[in-house]
């Protein structure tokens, strides 16, 4: 997933997750969910502590993906929807499985929207989360090792489509112990609860406008993010959020006119992104990267190819956006590390060699590691070159001189 994202070091709030000396407290981290399986890979990638996730039952049923979950920790969790026998018990086992992981000073994870969609919005909590926490709650070992629910977003700018950004947000501890009737599990506390965590996850999270405003809301922070050079502040995100209430006429007129004029819809490319990185006159430069040109031919001639057949292979055969990365990163994984080994191995019979295996190998991984950064160059410049001719037109430096000057 590393080759496919690309994945911000630098996870904001990764201080909770840090232990006093001395101590070692369970937790859950409740997330919403946009992206399939990408999802807890990306925070199993980004954050350093191994994660144990809940993930839908059906991705256990083939033999290969159930081995690949069982491995990745996941645990699964049945709906009615997936029309099995004995369903509150295959949950309960599941459920009882992730106590005992708390117990022993676990990091679990879940998804509270019980469902994922490709928007960079919150959704209403389903009270599976909070329920499995009220059972928490009433285990004394998970009592005395102190148990925290911290909220975790999980920020895609696109949801599929290769190297594309991906952070990681983590929120400070959701105080759970002092709603009434949490520990009895009864309904109104469950309700109490679920609001509480979707409160504390959308204070850390981009949350755009929902409905017929999303796509143009869209626009506008792939815009604000391309100009801000990173992740957008929520209060901008919010100005924004006023701007598109206050005059959704012009900006949505502004949004169409540039789709009918060729730039890409902020689904799909990073056109927006481009546009604002032109309006804030922080356009890419390949000259200081062109030094790593040689590790990019030999990325290129190699490996390079491969996300972009697995790309090319999801949009074909997979319907739902947020489950096209779920085969693409790993037929990405599977591609590269075949032909590394192909290569590798190949090496060593042309050069009768063992030692050209491993030369060979460390030659592939270290090319790819140094083509990345001109491999991100050449794709940023590619979409400024897109949308250039358009910046010069009056309706569109009205509307980037509007967002600049509103945050």
């Amino acid at each position: 997933m590393a080759l496919w994202h690309r994945i911000d070091p630098d996870v904001k709030g990764a201080k909770h997750l840090e232990n006093a000396p001395g101590q070692a407290p369970a937790r859950l981290l409740i997330g919403g969910h946009q992206n399939g399986l990408a999802d807890p890979i990306l925070a199993c990638i980004a954050l350093q502590p191994q994660l144990h996730f809940f993930t839908r039952a059906d991705a256990f049923r083939h033999w290969l993906s159930r081995w690949m979950m069982i491995r990745l920790h996941m645990m699964p969790v049945f709906r009615p929807v997936d029309r099995v026998d004995n369903l509150a018990e295959r949950n309960m086992a599941t459920f009882s499985s992730a106590y005992a992981r708390l117990e022993q000073g676990a990091i679990c994870g879940i998804f509270s929207e019980a469902g994922h969609l490709d928007e960079r919005r919150i959704r209403r909590f389903r009270h599976g989360s909070a329920r499995f926490i009220a059972g928490a709650l009433q285990r004394k070992r998970i009592r005395d090792r102190g148990f925290e629910v911290l909220p975790m977003h999980l920020d895609f700018e696109r949801y599929e489509g290769y190297r594309t950004a991906a952070r990681v947000r983590i929120g400070e501890a959701i105080p759970c112990d002092d709603i009434p009737g949490i520990g009895a599990d009864s309904g109104a506390a469950r309700v109490a609860l679920s609001q509480r965590m979707r409160d504390a996850l959308m204070a850390c999270s981009v949350n755009l406008e929902g409905g017929e405003m999303y796509n143009p809301h869209l626009a506008v922070c792939r815009f604000l993010e391309g100009a801000m050079g990173g992740p957008v502040p929520h209060h901008t995100l919010a100005a924004a959020a006023v701007l598109l209430r206050t005059d959704p006429a012009s900006v949505k007129a502004a949004f169409e006119t540039a789709l009918k004029c060729g730039w890409g819809h902020p689904r799909l490319n990073d056109d927006f992104a481009a546009a604002g990185r032109w309006a804030a006159n922080k356009p890419t430069s390949l000259a200081p990267l062109m030094w790593r040109l040689p590790a990019w031919l030999i990325f290129m001639l190699t490996t390079g190819w491969w996300p972009r057949v697995a790309e090319k292979a999801a949009q074909h055969s997979v319907k739902d956006v947020a489950f096209r990365t779920t085969l693409s990163i790993p037929l990405t994984m599977v591609g590269v590390s075949l032909t590394w080994a192909v290569l590798s191995l190949g090496a060593g019979v042309i050069y009768e060699s063992l030692a050209a295996v491993p030369a060979v190998f460390l030659l592939l991984r270290g090319a790819q590691y140094l083509a990345m950064p001109l491999e991100d160059a050449f794709i940023d410049a590619r979409a400024e070159r897109r949308i250039r001719p358009l910046m010069s037109a009056p309706f569109i430096q009205k509307w980037c001189t509007t967002l600049l000057a509103r945050n």
